[in-house]
């Protein structure tokens, strides 16, 4: 299964150069809202060891944030299943004057790591692009296993709860015809992830949603890219204005219907 794994984002990697998905200020819109979450759950600055749970972004996506932390905290493990992601990711690095000489190729369900090594564990929709729910749990203990006793993860995952969460039947027909770019796994609703967390030691502190815009959100790449081309530029900061009023979504007691991702501060239980 693994090796199936590591081919297919093998695969995307060594094409993704030839797709345009790009969406700059979608794009920058994630990345700020990451870098916020991750600022008012965790000290990045005073963490000993952190661990960032897959590397896409920073191989392909203007949306990635790894590298914004790196001045921050040089302790930083970066993983990810694909050596071509991995090696796309150290070449951005080093173009970000980062030193990648931390970023491993490994799978996220069978890590080798001791027991209790991070202080903080980041992973940013990694385990929602699992065939099934088993593998996500799987990762999750893995994750639970590495994450030292008063350490916290931040997780997030697609939310199912999201009002316009498709049938993963959709999905499927979506990935069979060969409209999406990647695999789209399956995820945990908010029940099942805190009852999967209680299990493996870790208390959720606090949960949320994020991005309050459609799933999936190929009609808002298409929107952005519409009025970019439109405007020439010139609506680029009512587009940022238009995110911003999205975000506002998540102080509503609706935004589990309206967050395309859950979002999860859990701390690993002191063992006496």
């Amino acid at each position: 299964m693994l090796d199936k794994e590591a081919e297919h984002w093998d695969q995307v990697a060594r094409g993704w150069s030839r797709k345009s998905y790009a969406n700059e200020l979608l794009a920058e819109h994630k990345r700020k809202t990451y870098l916020r979450l991750i600022s008012r759950w965790a000290d990045v600055a005073n963490s000993q060891l952190i661990l960032k749970t897959d590397l896409f972004a920073e191989a392909f996506g203007p949306e990635q944030f790894l590298f914004d932390l790196a001045p921050i905290n040089n302790n930083i493990v970066a993983i990810d299943v694909s050596r071509e992601i991995v090696a796309q990711a150290k070449s951005q690095a080093r173009r970000y004057g980062v030193n990648p000489g931390k970023y491993l190729c490994c799978d996220v369900k069978h890590l080798p790591f001791r027991s209790n090594s991070f202080d903080l564990i980041i992973s940013d929709s990694t385990l929602d692009h699992f065939p099934s729910e088993t593998d996500i749990i799987t990762a999750l203990k893995e994750l639970g296993r590495v994450l030292r006793a008063g350490g916290t993860l931040i997780l997030t995952l697609d939310n199912k709860g999201n009002l316009t969460y498709p049938p993963f039947i959709f999905f499927r027909l979506w990935m069979k015809l060969g409209l999406a770019p990647y695999f789209i796994g399956r995820t945990l609703s908010r029940t099942k992830l805190r009852h999967t967390l209680d299990e493996i030691g870790l208390d959720i502190e606090e949960m949320t949603a994020i991005f309050h815009y459609p799933h999936p959100d190929g009609l808002v790449r298409w929107l952005e890219r519409s009025l970019r081309g439109l405007g020439r530029g010139k609506l680029d900061n009512t587009i940022r204005r238009g995110l911003a009023l999205c975000d506002r979504l998540e102080t509503k007691r609706t935004r589990y219907l309206t967050g395309r991702y859950i979002a999860v501060k859990a701390v690993k239980r002191e063992i006496f």
